[in-house]
């Protein structure tokens, strides 16, 4: 009888400690994310939903930064928009200019003047070579700057903006917020919601969405979201956008798994690596961050 009084509470405390499993291995989870970003030599954004059974983690979701390159992915939206009402086609032409080329990523930088590309080789050059001489020249096709931004506020989107063309003067009319967050800025919250409702075939129309989403798998830069992540382009797709200046690196991605399917946006700015190697430190981090969200939400499932 005593050895059994002595068991008794062990027993209940098991199975209430089994019971409690799920919260538990959540909040691991978020506190691993939150200590991983308070140790980065720079500020953090982080959110991440599963597409199956809608758990989440993040952290500073709600904070402003910097989107860089992220921003094409709503310029790339609002051209699929002015398409579906009829005012432009993947098949109508640009002529490039020498007046149009700008510094930074891309090809169109190195072509000759007089070239002739369609809306539909700029949308290719935009999102999967980041080049920047697209991104100016969709933004004009579309109606500019303000009307992106007009296009993001009809999405519900109240804290994502492109502020301005790339290596453009002619800048939104708050200037702060164009000295603070260069061509664009957003949250990450935002962002993550967005290729949420990609994901589900909700920005634009069914077929825009999946037309968005089949350029973005074949990103060029893949050393931030895909670089840990076992099997990439095996078993694993990615479809995502990365975005780079000095001080900032990002990249927001819809992954699909055999398991289940997720959402992740990892936002960095302030950061002290500020060199342009592959090894930066944000994107090493992006990458340790995609891992510990896979191991959670993927992993443990098989």
């Amino acid at each position: 009888m005593t050895k059994f009084r002595f068991f008794l509470p062990v027993i209940i405390l098991a199975l209430i400690a089994a019971s409690w499993t799920p919260s538990v291995q959540g909040q691991t989870l978020q506190d691993s994310v939150a200590a991983m970003a308070r140790a980065f030599k720079g500020d953090v954004g982080i959110y991440a939903i599963n597409l199956q059974n809608g758990d989440t983690v993040s952290y500073n979701a709600e904070k402003m930064f910097p989107t860089a390159s992220v921003i094409k992915i709503y310029v790339l939206a609002k051209l699929y928009q002015e398409i579906k009402e009829g005012r432009l086609s993947m098949n109508d032409q640009v002529v490039l200019r020498d007046s149009d080329k700008v510094p930074g990523s891309g090809i169109l930088l190195f072509m000759h003047n007089g070239m002739k590309l369609t809306l539909g080789d700029l949308s290719w050059l935009m999102i999967n070579m980041s080049d920047n001489v697209a991104a100016n020249l969709l933004t004009d096709e579309v109606g500019g700057v303000m009307k992106v931004t007009d296009f993001i506020r009809s999405l519900g989107f109240k804290h994502t903006m492109e502020l301005a063309k790339i290596f453009d003067r002619n800048v939104y009319p708050d200037s702060t917020l164009r000295r603070e967050y260069g061509i664009g800025v957003t949250t990450p919250r935002e962002t993550a919601t967005f290729m949420k409702e990609l994901y589900e075939g909700r920005i634009v129309s069914k077929k825009s969405s999946e037309a968005m989403i089949k350029l973005m798998e074949y990103q060029f830069y893949n050393t931030s979201i895909p670089r840990f992540l076992p099997t990439y382009r095996d078993t694993i797709e990615i479809a995502h956008k990365t975005g780079a200046l000095n001080a900032t690196r990002n990249d927001c991605a819809i992954i699909y798994t055999p398991r289940t399917n997720y959402v992740l946006c990892v936002f960095t700015t302030h950061n002290k690596d500020q060199r342009w190697i592959t090894d930066n430190g944000a994107e090493v981090f992006i990458a340790k961050v995609s891992l510990l969200i896979y191991k959670s939400f993927v992993k443990k499932e098989f």
